[in-house]
């Protein structure tokens, strides 16, 4: 099999000229600005370079008309004998995105239990195919319980099995190539021809300790942001639409500023921590404000206002890919700290809105692009959960009562 490319060279760019070119389903993109150009009916023919207005699809050519003014060259451009241009049909444009996805993981998702609950529509999942080998080349979820999902998606793939010798050193030369192409093929066909975004975890809380193989440290950033950078590239030039949300734990547990080990922008295209109520025993609205805008001793953000400050400052737009409560100290209902980060993430959401495998654009920068609550029963505990084993019934009562997602601007 021929050896992947060291990312040095590697097009960095494939997935920009393939959502020039063409969907995933192979039908032609527009790009707004030409679309528009033409609409107007203004096109700048040859290097010497006239510009025909409304005489261009019919009628006839005023003294206004550079081609008119040009003399015998624009005559001549303009004679019988020359070519007659048509107008080109419109390309049609690709599904739109944007706006505030919102929706859950876990209990009641995919059969559609949790919407009905909610009273609302879920348009975004949340799932894993990283537990092991098989999951993260299968993506198993994709095959079972998301099989007939066609919402958005947030799904995290990993690229190194827990529990293994396996390493970023060995990722960051190649070593897993095989196995990421795989992943990277079942997603395109899983997903890659669907009108709603797929987002994309690799490493999800590299950042923490308690998953061996991700934890990112001083030795092995370098081949981190190394690996991470070679798996995007594989999934990009695999899925030209796939979105990558790279997400760490919201406390860090690396002993590095998050400068150190952010893997750089052209790698990531929306920033996600994954963020819980771990931090206090009882949540009051003045208490979750207060900590919003919270940094560590190293200035890593840890609220999620210093979170969507970061996000600004890259140019990418805040995302939440695992969100809610979470058993601590014996305390887990709490609706104080639903409603506030609630009103927040009203406050905040996204109202952009671009084709779907185009690059973000910088109004989205800074806003809430999706948010999905962890309602997965972690570990056999029905603490974490909103909706689904009878837990947290304050808290279901207020995640009831408010609307959640946004609708993109028109």
């Amino acid at each position: 099999m021929t050896a992947f490319p060291p990312p040095s060279e590697l097009d960095v760019a494939p997935r920009r000229r393939a959502r020039d070119l063409a969907s995933s389903s192979g039908r032609t993109r527009s790009r707004r600005g030409l679309v528009a150009a033409l609409a107007a009916g203004a096109l700048l023919v040859g290097a010497g370079g006239w510009i025909a207005g409304a005489g261009l699809f019919g009628g006839t050519p005023t003294p206004s008309d550079p081609a008119v003014a040009g003399g015998a060259s624009a005559s001549a451009a303009l004679s019988p004998s020359a070519a007659v241009l048509e107008p080109s049909p419109t390309p049609t444009p690709g599904p739109v995105m944007g706006g505030w996805y919102a929706g859950a993981s876990g209990l009641g998702v995919a059969d559609g239990a949790f919407a009905s609950w909610l009273g609302q529509p879920v348009t975004i999942a949340g799932t894993w195919a990283d537990q092991d080998l098989r999951a993260q080349t299968a993506l198993s979820p994709l095959g079972a319980e998301y099989q007939a999902w066609t919402g958005a998606l947030d799904i995290a793939i990993a690229g190194t099995v827990l529990g293994s010798g396996e390493n970023y050193a060995a990722a960051a030369r190649g070593a897993y190539d095989a196995r990421w192409r795989t992943a990277a093929a079942t997603l395109a066909a899983r997903r890659g021809s669907l009108e709603s975004p797929t987002f994309v975890r690799l490493f999800h809380e590299m950042n923490g300790f308690w998953y061996r193989n991700w934890a990112v440290n001083p030795g092995n950033v370098e081949h981190y942001k190394a690996a991470h950078a070679r798996y995007v590239r594989i999934l990009r030039e695999r899925m030209p639409t796939v979105y990558i949300s790279w997400s760490p734990n919201f406390r860090d547990h690396s002993g590095m500023p998050i400068e150190r080990w952010y893997p750089g922008d052209d790698v990531v295209d929306c920033i996600a921590p994954d963020y819980y109520n771990d931090t206090q025993r009882n949540w009051t609205r003045a208490a979750w404000t207060a900590a919003a805008d919270d940094v560590d001793q190293r200035g890593n953000p840890l609220g999620p206002e210093a979170w969507r400050r970061f996000a600004a400052d890259r140019g990418k737009p805040l995302c939440f890919p695992e969100t809610g409560l979470k058993p601590v100290g014996g305390v887990t209902d709490q609706p104080e700290w639903i409603k506030a980060f609630h009103a927040w993430l009203t406050t905040h959401a996204n109202t952009a809105s671009w084709e779907l495998g185009d690059p973000i654009p910088a109004e989205a920068s800074g806003k809430v692009l999706y948010s999905i609550y962890f309602n997965v029963l972690h570990d056999g505990m029905r603490g974490y959960t909103i909706h689904g084993a009878g837990a947290n019934p304050r808290s279901a009562a207020a995640f009831r009562s408010l609307t959640w997602g946004r609708a993109p601007s028109p």
